[in-house]
């Protein structure tokens, strides 16, 4: 993996294409079953519990369907009830249903069973300081629920979500997902439960939103890994070499729940079946040639290709789709549209950083109180070109959709506006002698929809999707 890391070259062109329209797309796609890259993961093969490979797993969520959630909220004697104790979180309830409705194409619904007022349980929260990651979990939710059992009605509940009062002393929140943590179903008179979940107080702000740590959460009932480096992981201090959260932290839900991006990318997607074959294009490397398309970005209905797929071996594949910003991406002043471009490698499971993006010669950050670590710009905007082994992409025109030219050819094109840097991507992690970031001259924009400005800083600035440049008089 290291040696493969070192052959990784990033080029960044920025010039004028000159193109007043898409280009007609030349497809020609292998069978999808030649990229169904099947997982080999020491996590997989340990508990099969999360998947980062084919086949899929169900054991607990399955693809599709409508799932009962019951949000309860509760208290103690020594933390008690808010006048309106789901006042805080009804936004939360309503966002969290459209973004799985969004991120699986309505494949998937949830519903709330609403309990309005709040309940006392058992105890003090003192049990809640240091409850995180701790065996107590199982027992702490058998008593919770045996304390709201009698009240609730559970009929044909998946899940629960609980809602303390803010001030808690548990921070990072406790869940429970069947079977990855519980050994036998939590039981209640009605029904038995898969999953339990309940947000500390390091979230239930504009930044680090409830339903954000709920839809991370009920991604792991749909068997989704976490795409950041898991502290006990082998690979990833020896192949990796990535830190937590590791290198995709700000691209995806799973790698990050507190953004910037809240993205569930197209190759998890198309695993879990939340992404029809239709979408996606896969070929294989000895293939290429070129390869011409448009990409639908991730995040609308519009049908067309939103993933192409390079089958590199039996265990890794280059996946490009298409990013716009959303009402669910944090809100910043960094432009998160473009394409992106990452590396699979299904040899890797949950938390062994299985997910890389290509472009990493840049570091980005907003402010999150300095809670959160700096992350790659990892999007290839209008121009850019990126080298992968004997691969370079190319992003020929980004508007409602991107124009992309993928081939075995370098792709440079000789123009007196032409910058052009290189820089080779090595395994160290940022920080420790590794990636710096070129230096370029650079510009800034002001754009503006709206009522909404934004400023654009970069080479050749961009407004993004729905911007216009704000002229000086």
């Amino acid at each position: 993996m290291l040696r493969r890391l070192s052959n990784v070259i990033l080029v960044a062109l920025f010039a004028s294409i000159g193109l007043p329209s898409f280009v007609s797309p030349t497809i020609g796609s292998d069978p999808n079953e030649i990229c169904r890259l099947q997982e080999s993961s020491y996590p997989r093969q340990l508990n099969g519990h999360l998947f980062t490979g084919f086949p899929a797993i169900s054991q607990n969520f399955p693809s599709s369907g409508t799932f009962s959630i019951a949000i309860i909220p509760v208290h103690y004697e020594d933390l008690p009830a808010e006048a309106d104790p789901l006042g805080r979180v009804r936004e939360d309830m309503a966002t969290f249903v459209e973004y799985f409705s969004l991120q699986t194409e309505s494949r998937v619904k949830f519903q709330w069973v609403v309990t309005e007022s709040s309940i006392l349980i058992p105890g003090t929260q003192n049990e809640l300081e240091n409850m995180k990651g701790t065996n107590d979990e199982t027992e702490f939710a058998k008593r919770v629920l045996a304390a709201v059992d009698p009240i609730v009605d559970f009929t044909g509940v998946h899940s629960v979500v609980f809602v303390l009062p803010p001030g808690s002393k548990n921070r990072g929140g406790i869940q429970l997902m069947y079977p990855m943590k519980i050994s036998s179903l939590l039981q209640t008179q009605e029904s038995d439960l898969y999953n339990f979940v309940m947000a500390g107080t390091y979230f239930g702000n504009t930044i680090r939103p409830e339903w954000s740590y709920w839809a991370h959460e009920l991604g792991h009932a749909f068997h989704l890994p976490d795409l950041y480096a898991q502290p006990w992981s082998r690979t990833t201090k020896n192949i990796r070499n990535f830190d937590a959260p590791g290198p995709f932290h700000g691209w995806d839900l799973m790698a990050n729940q507190d953004g910037p991006s809240r993205s569930i990318n197209m190759w998890l997607r198309w695993v879990r079946g939340w992404a029809s074959e239709s979408q996606i294009l896969c070929r294989q490397v000895s293939d290429f040639g070129e390869l011409q398309t448009d990409l639908v970005p991730l995040e609308t209905s519009s049908s067309g290709k939103k993933a192409v797929i390079i089958k590199f071996s039996d265990k890794r594949a280059l996946v490009i789709e298409s990013r716009r910003e959303t009402k669910f991406n944090l809100q910043n002043n960094v432009i998160d549209e473009g394409v992106l471009v990452y590396e699979v490698d299904t040899g890797l499971g949950h938390g062994e950083i299985p997910i890389i993006p290509i472009k990493r010669n840049n570091l980005l950050s907003v402010n999150l109180g300095g809670t959160n670590p700096p992350y790659f710009d990892a999007l290839l905007t209008e121009g850019q070109v990126l080298k992968y082994e004997n691969l370079f992409i190319k992003v020929l025109r980004s508007g409602v959709r991107d124009t992309i030219r993928i081939s075995s050819t370098e792709l440079l094109e000789s123009s007196p506006t032409t910058s052009t840097t290189t820089t080779s991507i090595v395994s160290t992690p940022p920080g420790k002698g590794g990636v710096v970031a070129p230096t370029v001259r650079r510009k800034s924009i002001v754009c503006v929809r709206g009522k909404t400005v934004r400023r654009v800083t970069g080479v050749k600035p961009v407004c993004p999707v729905g911007y216009a440049i704000r002229r000086k008089n």
